[in-house]
């Protein structure tokens, strides 16, 4: 046999061995090199862990919401009904249903509570009118009632001392408006050498008013006194000495005017 032959013959059995050894991918997929034992699977390292909640916790939770949301219907009610109470003028009475009760009752859940306080200074307010109404009409025993109703419901409200102070202006000023209109109504008693006038001395006829000032012409020419007029009109008051002096002929009568509201001539010694 010749060396090509030996060559070619080895060439041919190396690649039918080959074609044995290698099996088709397609019958035989490649399959993934298992872990090997004991080692963690790449699943596990990225999985997050997932936090169980604590289900006594939620629920203790849960009530405590339920028991504040309870309480809060129950202020409201109340506020409700105070409020319904304050339109009807149900402040005080009766007892076991005015405004005061559940306004009160409210704060005493809430302190503090904005609805509840706002009733509290309504009442004090509508009490406090009612004692300026009762001051107006002259019925100051009623006033200082109300005034006392409205302390019983808030004695530190400044509302209170407010009107407590009005009440007492008004009724001092009108004491001493009495006190001027009774001195003014008191008739004068006029001293010897006085004259007095009416008011309405020129609202009368001429002759009327010759007639009202004669007695002093007639004194003051047997005198010849000089004259002092009261009058609270200065016109009217040289009006009044024209008249005198025209009528006492002998001689020119002496006069002083002064602004006041006394209605009176009086004849002076020298």
């Amino acid at each position: 046999m010749s060396k090509n032959q030996v060559s070619f013959l080895f060439i041919a059995l190396f690649l039918t061995g080959c074609q044995t050894n290698i099996a088709p991918s397609e019958s035989h997929p490649l399959q993934e090199k298992a872990p090997e034992s004991g080692s963690k699977s790449v699943s596990a390292e990225i999985t997050p862990e997932i936090d169980v909640p604590d289900v006594k916790k939620t629920t203790i939770i849960s009530s405590e919401e339920r028991k504040s949301r309870a309480a809060e219907r129950l202020t409201l009610s109340l506020i409700a009904q105070g409020e319904d109470a304050l339109s009807a003028d149900r402040l005080l009475t009766p007892e076991d249903d005015n405004a005061n009760l559940y306004f009160q009752a409210a704060l005493g859940r809430d302190p503090g509570n904005f609805k509840a306080t706002q009733g509290i200074a309504a009442i004090v307010d509508v009490y406090t009118q009612w004692a300026w109404d009762a001051a107006r009409n002259r019925d100051y025993i009623q006033s200082a009632r109300y005034l006392e109703y409205a302390r019983s419901v808030n004695p530190e409200d400044p509302v209170i001392v407010e009107m407590t102070s009005r009440v007492k202006d008004l009724k001092a000023k009108r004491e001493r408006t009495a006190k001027v209109v009774s001195k003014k109504s008191e008739p004068k008693e006029p001293q010897v050498g006085q004259y007095l006038l009416p008011e309405t001395l020129f609202s009368l006829s001429e002759d009327e008013i010759i007639a009202q000032i004669q007695p002093i012409i007639d004194e003051v020419a047997k005198t010849e006194q000089a004259i002092e007029i009261y009058w609270p009109n200065d016109k009217q008051a040289r009006l009044i000495y024209q008249i005198i002096n025209s009528r006492v002929t002998a001689f020119r009568v002496r006069a002083m005017t002064y602004h006041r509201a006394d209605y009176m001539v009086e004849l002076k010694q020298d």
